[in-house]
């Protein structure tokens, strides 16, 4: 999807500040949803929740009535692991202890207003393009675990041996099976894994360990 299409997230009280980010989003061929507070956006996402596996950014004010950018920042790092939208915090109060504080609990980026508007809107687009990373990670780990999900315990066992550089004789005599059986297991977790040998199973379990820990 190009990057003009996919929807902003903006959380500001400040109505009349709010359309004017719109507007400065609209002319720079950006869609822009509008949230009044933290809680209204969480309450969209709850009730949309395939949404936080789509592309899009979140720009957020760190002062906000009940719940600031930051905390919801944490919120969703906390509850939301599955959301690939990166925040900017934007607040007209910053200072280096609340940018610090901002950018430890990961956010993508924060503006102190006045900001300039070319700066937005880089930051932006660059807070999309992480998205569209993040959503193919995302969709790998996704992908990996249901593919997972579908074998069976004995399978799982057998891919455990696998992975651990057994052959189907060496397994045969651990689980006190015939090789044959090994090897129909074999096949079913090359195919439900969507791999053709055990070199490309062995990669994509590589891959899934240092995506997962990376989360």
């Amino acid at each position: 999807m190009p990057k003009s299409q996919i929807p902003i997230q903006l959380i500001e009280d400040d109505i009349a500040l709010a359309h004017s980010m719109i507007g400065l989003l609209t002319t720079s061929d950006h869609s822009c949803t509008h949230y009044k507070n933290a809680e209204e956006f969480l309450n969209h996402i709850q009730n949309n929740s395939q949404s936080i596996g789509l592309t899009s950014c979140i720009i957020t004010d760190v002062r906000l009535p009940t719940m600031s950018g930051i905390e919801l920042l944490s919120t969703l790092k906390k509850d939301y692991k599955a959301c690939v939208w990166p925040v900017i915090i934007i607040t007209g109060h910053g200072d280096i202890a609340m940018a610090i504080e901002s950018l430890q609990k990961g956010a993508f980026a924060f503006l102190t207003k006045p900001f300039d508007a070319y700066e937005l809107v880089d930051k932006v687009n660059e807070a999309i393009t992480q998205s569209q990373d993040l959503k193919k990670t995302m969709d790998f780990l996704v992908g990996y675990e249901n593919s997972s999900a579908h074998l069976t315990e004995q399978e799982k066992i057998i891919m455990k041996y696998l992975l651990a550089n057994k052959n189907s004789r060496e397994i045969s005599e651990e689980l006190g099976n015939s090789i044959r059986t090994i090897e129909v297991h074999r096949a079913s977790v090359y195919k439900k894994m969507g791999v053709h040998s055990l070199l490309q199973l062995a990669q994509l379990n590589e891959r899934y360990i240092i995506l997962r820990d990376k989360k």
